[in-house]
């Protein structure tokens, strides 16, 4: 079991990686999209990364708080929400950029 907390722990590390990289390349494309004028989706992009990494290191804590004080649940949980999370940006950005798995 210690092992698979080990790699759990790890793939959520990546996961967080992913999931800060998808956000951080798909929030101009939506902000200029969601946005009326290019200087505002400019500023809305930047609210989106500054969004970003605050959820990033909420991640990153609990990611670490689950492995170090060994509470699989909470583990288990911040793969699943990041897993979520990354699925969503993909399928916002998708939808919102009109590519539908083409």
């Amino acid at each position: 079991m210690d092992q698979l907390f080990t790699y759990l722990f790890v793939v959520n590390i990546f996961l967080t990686f992913i999931d800060a990289t998808v956000g951080y390349h798909a929030a101009p494309a939506i902000a200029l999209l969601a946005g009326s004028g290019e200087e505002e989706a400019e500023h809305t992009a930047r609210g989106i990364r500054r969004l970003l990494s605050w959820v990033v290191m909420l991640y990153m804590f609990f990611n670490c708080l689950a492995f170090f004080d060994r509470i699989p649940w909470l583990l288990y949980g911040t793969a699943a929400v990041l897993a979520v999370d990354i699925a969503a940006q993909v399928v916002i950005f998708l939808k919102m950029t009109g590519n539908k798995g083409r």
